[in-house]
This record gives structure tokens, C-alpha cells and sequence, in this order.
């Protein structure tokens, strides 16, 4: 073609495009459902070769000259108004891909697979509109997909609409009448409706997909001796409930070609799509097209012919012997065991365990203990462990297969399955007192607190009452014996004083040894003393009450009266007190760190020289409320236990120049939070007679530098819990060693800290400070101001950190010290900056 071709020839030739033509042309794109581009398409006045057009038009087979026109004028690449050839090429192909894209899609939408697909998400996503709408839309175009009618049978089932969902299933099993759902679920829903005769037929074939199903079950066990019927036909059909116009009811009649009126309108019911209670034309017609694809297909199912029956042989019957009764069996086997023939009842069982008892767990239990009582052990074990498998919540099973346990040796099993037999069947009396024993053999202490608990509920007076209550109190002590002897128990036991307490609500009312050790373990020393001395009253030559009684004392922290009562009992017994020199103590417990920022740091030991201002008062101990009784009383330093006030007076305290010699602030002793004057005078008295001798630094035993040293080692082991409960047992007896009680305190601070309990870590920290604040060193700063910034106290932190560097700290240390001076800055800056956002 010449160039002459892409040119204009004369006004005939060239289309002048006026704006009624554009407007037609974006009409045009509307109705070809391309009606997006008429937002983004400037229509103007376009001219084009009408030879050039028409060619191309009949290349491409492109039906609708007037839409392609309109979509060509976007490809005018150059702007000028004028559509050349290959301008029009490249517009015919992109419009043929698109009809092409467009048909694929709505094939793909009109597919019976896709819109089975669109329906099961749309009820995943619990819109049963949507999916009875694809479902609907997937019978019309294929009457004979059972899987939709089975989904139209389930969502018109769930609102409501019985006859329908019946309809639905029906034609489902019609189909295929191998759908298992479907078989399952007009079960259920005859017996609803009524229709107990069909319903026990269907439930009896859905059984056959689903054996054993309890639900299925039920309706044929309900409806095996019923013969109600309620046909289909005499089921009502209702009404739409909402608005419609006759007239479009009868052309949708007219169109679809469906007679039935009211099938059309009890089935509009479900396509009111926009729901606003009104049918329009397009939901009427849906509804006709379903119940036109019902008819179809029932009609396809009336015609097909009648399956042909073959005339069998006849069936000669053979006797069938009844059934075994498996229960009838366990009973007798069970009296047969009672009257000591296990071996015939093994006889019994054992033809039926791998048959129709494989699954009986009566059977297993009952065949294990009569092995048991063969001592066949091992096949016993297995046979009860299969039974507890299958019924776990038999309390008797657990019993018998803990007692087998137990003889083979196996202590550790047999004490589980004596806890699963309590769990399983409470008030279980023998279980309870098995494994109370059992565990009481073997240290198992956890169970044996467990089971024994249960076995005093059970029978309160029951003879274990007196060791539990022995145990408890040796427990809450923490003695040698009980932690060497027992296995799973911590270094120490922070839950004595709770023990003590239960041991004390078994004991009852009443002035014995064992109430004494039990009110000095739950920390109840003034009871304690009082019960010591009413003893001491009644045999006052007896060494063991002397020797109770200086422990509760000690407790309470009258180390003093203590020491005499020890030497009291001593020349009872005939016993002289040997001269007991200190032992060395270790320091090994590391020191907290800020953030695990930097490695823990040792504090090394404090040597000062003895400051004669200071005062010979216990300061920790007054704090606790356990006052000594000294001759003079000077004034003491106060040590507040509530957190605020000890933290403020901590930081007030790192205020003072680190040259401070000498306290000068006088406050109040500390009252005690009870009075134990009275009492330890009373045994002071009783031991006057005999008891002269004043009492030195070297009455400390090695036992108390032992427990300091073994909490040291605790904390290297990462048991905090356990070294706090040490040190507070070294604590009381360092009553005049201002050394030792740096240490223990520091100690108890380090262990708080691991703890997390910051509060109470510096409130150790702080204490151990008041004692010797002129000496106090900088790792002892650093620890504090750690805990201070996990508290987010930056400020007092940065205190802290910055009274440490000047006191003593190694040069690496000044460095550490000074990075955390940084980042808490950096924290108190950004705390202050959201403060200012509130």
C-alpha cells in the first residue's frame, strides 16, 4: 500500500469524529465491559484510513467495529490525531488478546470445578450466600454434580429449610449413592423431621462408611423399633417471606419453561442476594433456573432403567453361635482370682485378649493380676500397662502395676503409677499408703509430702501421722541428717517455716518437743521459749530440752543466754565444752553486674583497724527486731527495713566524703517487732546455778563459718535461694564481728540481686554500709549502683557508680564504671524525654 493510503483523500475518506461520536464511542466501551478506560481514554477528534480499517477489521475477525474504534484511539502513539496502519495493527491485536483473556475467564467462572472451589472458600469464610449462590450457579450448568447438591443440601439444612436440604441429599444419593456425608447427614436429618423408617435405613448404610459411629449409632438404636414415615411430598413448601411482582414471575416462568410456581418461589427464598427482602427478576430467574436443573435431573433418574436383579441360589443357613459375652468372662475370671484359682482364670482370658478382648481393657487388667499372682511379672506388666493405654482413669490398674513394680525393685516406677492411681480415684486409701512408705524408704520426699498429705486426709489418725510430722519439723530445720539422707531436695529449705506450720496444725494443742522445734523452725521463737521453759519446769536435769532451748534462743538472736543454756546442758550430759577455733573463711561469690554489661567483681577482704567510736551494737540484728541483751546501751545507727527509706538513706549516705571517720547522726535503737526480754531472763534464771562464764569471739562454731561459706558456694552454683537461707543462718551468730557481718551482708545483697529482688539487694548493700561506712569499698558501690539502674533509678546508679570509682577499683574497673555512668545518662535522658510526651 502506497503512503498515499495513510493519508486523508477527502472528507468522506477521513472520519472527522464529533463529540456525539466520541460519546457513542465511550458508550460503546461501557457495554463491551471496558468501561475503565473511559477514565483514562481523552477521546478526540480521530482520523484513520476507512480502506486500511476495514482490512484490519477482516483480518481479525473483529465483530464489533464500533467498540474496536473507540479502543483504538489509546494507541494514537504519536498524538497527532490521526491513526496510521500499524497504529491499528497493534490496536487489533491487543483488543483480540483481551476477548481472548475475557473468554478464557469467563469460561473458567462458568466451570463446575471453579465454582465448587468459589463455594467451599465462601463457606470457609462463613458467607453461605456467596456459597449457595456458586453451588446453585454449579447445578444449573451441571445437574448432575452430586458434591453440589451434597453443599446445597448442608447450608439449606443450616437455615432452616429441611424440605429442601432433603430434596438435595436425596438427588446427591440418587447420583452417587456412594457419598458417604451425604448418607450421614439425611440420617440425622430424617429422624429430625420425623421419618424414623428411612432414618434407621440410611443410618444403617452410612454405618458402612463409618463404623462405629457413635452419632450414627444413636439414630439407629432410636429408630430400630419405629415406623413413622413423612414423605417428601407431605412435607409443606413455604412461602417466600419476601416481596416480589407476579408479572416477573410469570415471564421468568415463561422464559426458563418451569410450570411449578411455588417451587420457583420457595426457592427465590435463598437467592435474595442483596438482601432487601424483595425479589427482583434476576434473583426469580436464578431460583427457576435451579429448580429447571432439579427437574432435569430427576426426570435423567425417573428414565434410567431399573437395576436387573439376578435370581440367586438359595442360601443354605448355617448355625451361628452366639456371640461371646467378654464381660460375662472378666466377671468370672474376677471371682475365680478371688478364690485363689488365678491360673484357671488366665485360662479363660487368654484365648480372647488378641481377638475380640484386644481392646478390652477390663480383660487386660484382670488377665495381668491373675499373672501377677503366677508371678509371671513381666507378662503382667505388659498386660495391665496395655489396659491403663486403653483406660487410663482405672485407679485399681495403677495400684497392680505399682505393686509389681515394687516387687521387681523398681521403686521409681512403682511410685508413679501409685501417684497416677491417686490422681485417677481420689480417697484411694492402700495407693496413699504405699507410696507414703515407699517414697519414706527412698527419699523421694516431694511424693512422700504428697501421698502422705492425701493419707491423713483420708484417715486423719492413720500411724503415719507421727513420722510425717517428724519429717515435716527435721524438713523445716534443715539438719544434717535429712539433707545427707534425702534425694531432690535444695542445700537449704526456704519453705521451712511452711512446714513447720503444717507440722504444728497436726500436732495440735500441746507442750512437747516436737511443738517447741516446730514454733523455733516456723519462726515463732517467742512460743518456742515459752514451751522450752514450761519443759524445763517439769524435768529441768533433762540436756536435750537445755539444748532446744539455746537453739531457740539463738534464733531469736539472744546469743548471749544461748551460749549458757548450751553449757548448761553440756555439764547435764557430762560433756565439757572444747575451746573451738574459727574456720577460715572462703570468699568466692561473684558480684552482680549491670545489664551483664561487664564480668562479675570479687570484693576483696576488709582488714580496718578497730574504730573506738563506733559502737559494739548489731545493727542487721536490731534492724530484724532480735535484740541482745548488752550491758550499756549506746546509741546505734537505725537500719529501716522498708525499701523507700533504706534507698533514700543509701544515697544520702554515699553523699559523705569517703574520709568520713565517725558517724554523727544519732537516732533510736530499733524496737523489735516482739519482745523476747522477758522470756530469755526467765531461762537466764533457770540457768544462773550453774552458768557464770561470759561468753567471747571464739564461741563461734566452725558449723557458722560453714554455712557463710557454703551460701559463697551456692551462689557460684546458681542457687541464690539457697545461699540467702545460709547466710541468714550465719548471720545471728556474728553478733560482735563487724568483719563478718560485711561480708554475710554483702553476701545476701549479691544473692538478691541473681534474684532479681533489687529492693531488698540494696537494702543488704546498705546495711553492710552502715557499719563501717569509712570502709566501704568500691565494689560494694558498683554491686549497688547495678541494682539501682535495674530498679531505673539512674540517678542514684550514676551515684553511685561515680562514689566507687575513687575507692579502690582496679584500673579496668574505673573504666567499667565509667561506661555505665554513660549508658545511664543515655536511660535517664530517654526516660526524661518520654515523661515530657505524657
Amino acid at each position: 500500500m502506497s503512503a498515499a493510503d495513510d493519508k486523508p483523500q477527502n472528507p468522506s475518506d477521513s472520519n472527522a469524529v464529533s463529540d456525539a461520536v466520541a460519546e457513542s464511542m465511550a458508550a460503546a466501551l461501557r457495554s463491551a465491559g471496558l468501561g475503565e478506560m473511559v477514565e483514562h481514554v481523552e477521546v478526540k477528534p480521530m482520523g484513520y484510513s476507512e480502506n486500511v480499517l476495514e482490512r484490519i477489521i477482516k483480518q481479525y475477525s473483529i465483530e464489533d467495529r464500533d467498540e474496536f474504534l473507540t479502543f483504538a484511539h489509546s494507541k494514537d502513539a504519536d498524538g497527532n490525531n490521526y491513526l496510521k496502519e500499524e497504529e491499528l495493527q497493534t490496536a487489533a491485536q491487543e483488543w483480540i488478546a483481551k476477548i481472548m483473556m475475557k473468554q478464557k475467564q469467563q469460561e473458567k467462572e462458568n466451570s463446575v470445578e471453579y465454582l465448587l472451589q468459589l463455594g467451599e472458600e465462601c463457606s470457609r469464610k462463613n458467607d453461605s450466600k456467596g456459597a449457595l449462590t456458586a453451588f446453585n450457579k454449579a447445578i444449573a450448568l451441571d445437574p448432575s454434580c452430586d458434591m453440589a447438591w451434597f453443599n446445597r443440601g448442608v447450608l439449606l439444612e443450616a437455615e432452616q429449610d429441611a424440605r429442601g436440604a432433603r430434596q438435595a441429599f436425596q438427588i446427591c444419593l440418587d447420583i452417587n449413592p456412594n457419598n458417604a456425608p451425604a448418607t450421614a447427614n439425611i440420617a440425622t436429618l430424617l429422624e429430625r423431621i420425623g421419618d424414623d423408617a428411612a432414618a434407621y435405613q440410611m443410618a444403617v448404610r452410612a454405618l458402612n462408611f463409618f463404623p462405629g459411629h457413635p452419632l450414627l449409632l444413636d439414630v439407629k438404636s432410636r429408630c430400630a423399633e419405629s415406623g413413622e414415615q413423612v414423605p417428601i411430598e407431605s412435607m409443606p413448601i413455604q412461602p417466600p417471606p419476601q416481596t416480589y411482582d407476579e408479572k416477573q414471575v410469570t415471564q421468568v416462568m415463561e422464559e426458563v419453561g418451569v410450570t411449578d410456581k411455588k417451587a420457583i418461589l420457595a426457592e427465590a427464598t435463598h437467592h435474595d442476594a442483596d438482601e432487601n427482602q424483595n425479589l427482583e427478576y434476576q434473583e426469580l430467574k436464578s431460583a427457576a433456573q435451579v429448580v429447571a436443573a432439579t427437574q432435569e435431573i430427576q426426570s435423567v433418574i425417573e428414565q434410567a432403567p431399573a437395576p436387573v436383579v439376578e435370581e440367586l441360589p438359595p442360601v443354605i443357613e448355617v448355625p451361628v453361635e452366639a456371640p461371646i459375652d467378654l464381660d460375662n468372662l472378666v466377671e468370672q475370671a474376677t471371682q475365680m482370682i478371688r478364690s485363689g484359682d488365678a491360673k484357671a482364670a488366665l485360662e479363660l482370658l487368654s484365648p480372647h485378649l488378641k481377638t475380640i478382648g484386644a481392646e478390652h481393657a477390663s480383660a487386660w487388667r484382670i488377665a495381668g493380676g491373675a499373672m501377677a499372682r503366677l508371678e509371671l511379672d513381666d507378662h503382667a506388666i505388659s498386660a495391665l500397662e496395655h489396659s491403663q493405654s486403653l483406660d487410663p482413669n482405672q485407679g485399681s490398674g495403677w495400684f497392680n502395676l505399682g505393686s509389681i513394680y515394687q516387687r521387681k525393685g523398681n521403686n521409681s516406677q512403682a511410685i508413679s503409677c501409685y501417684v497416677k492411681a491417686m490422681n485417677v480415684q481420689s480417697g484411694y486409701l492402700k495407693a496413699a499408703m504405699k507410696c507414703s512408705q515407699l517414697c519414706n524408704q527412698t527419699g523421694d520426699v516431694e511424693n512422700y509430702l504428697h501421698s502422705t498429705r492425701i493419707l491423713l486426709e483420708i484417715e486423719p489418725e492413720n500411724q503415719a501421722k507421727t513420722e510425717f510430722i517428724r519429717i515435716l519439723i527435721e524438713l523445716a530445720e534443715g539438719e544434717a541428717n535429712v539433707l545427707e539422707s534425702v534425694q531432690g531436695l535444695p542445700p537449704t529449705l526456704p519453705e521451712g517455716p511452711h512446714l513447720a506450720n503444717e507440722a504444728l496444725s497436726y500436732l495440735g494443742e500441746g507442750e512437747t518437743e516436737l511443738h517447741a522445734r516446730a514454733y523455733t523452725a516456723a519462726k515463732n521463737d517467742v512460743q518456742a521459749v515459752t514451751v522450752w521453759k514450761s519443759m524445763i519446769k517439769v524435768d529441768g536435769e533433762n540436756a536435750q530440752i537445755w539444748r532446744g532451748l539455746a537453739r531457740s534462743l539463738e534464733s531469736a538472736g539472744d546469743l548471749e543466754t544461748a551460749q549458757k543454756c548450751h553449757r548448761k546442758a553440756d555439764e547435764l550430759s557430762g560433756l565439757t565444752a572444747p575451746e573451738i577455733q574459727p574456720e577460715k573463711v572462703v570468699e568466692r561469690a561473684p558480684l552482680p553486674v549491670l545489664l551483664a554489661a561487664t564480668e562479675p567483681e570479687e570484693p576483696a577482704p576488709v582488714t580496718p583497724e578497730t574504730d573506738p567510736q563506733e559502737t559494739q551494737a548489731d545493727y542487721y540484728m536490731n534492724a530484724l527486731g532480735l535484740q541482745n541483751q548488752p550491758e550499756v546501751q549506746e546509741p546505734q545507727t537505725p537500719v529501716i527495713v522498708s525499701e523507700d527509706s533504706s534507698l533514700n538513706t543509701s544515697a544520702e549516705l554515699l553523699s559523705q566524703p569517703q574520709n568520713v571517720e565517725e558517724l554523727t547522726q544519732e537516732a533510736a535503737p530499733v524496737e523489735s517487732s516482739y519482745d523476747l526480754t522477758q522470756a530469755a531472763r526467765q531461762a537466764q534464771e533457770l540457768a544462773s546455778a550453774s552458768i557464770d562464764t561470759e561468753v567471747d569471739s571464739s564461741s563461734v562454731s566452725n558449723q557458722d563459718v560453714a554455712w557463710y561459706n557454703q551460701g559463697v558456694g551456692l551462689i557460684e552454683d546458681g542457687k541464690y535461694r539457697e545461699a540467702l537461707s545460709c547466710f541468714d543462718r550465719a548471720l545471728p551468730s556474728f553478733a560482735g564481728n563487724d568483719e563478718m557481718l560485711i561480708r554475710i551482708l554483702n553476701g545476701r545483697g549479691n544473692a538478691y540481686y541473681f534474684l532479681e529482688d533489687y529492693p531488698k539487694c540494696v537494702e543488704s548493700y546498705h546495711q553492710a554500709m552502715l557499719i563501717r561506712p569509712a570502709e566501704v569499698r568500691g565494689n560494694t558501690l558498683y554491686n549497688m549502683g547495678s541494682a539501682y539502674a535495674e530498679m531505673e533509678r539512674y540517678p542514684d546508679a550514676m551515684k553511685c557508680f561515680e562514689q566507687a570509682i575513687p575507692r579502690g577499683l582496679e584500673p579496668e574497673e574505673v573504666k567499667r564504671a565509667k561506661e555505665q555512668i554513660r549508658r545511664c545518662g543515655i536511660l535517664l535522658k530517654e526516660v526524661e524525654r518520654k515523661n515530657k510526651r505524657r
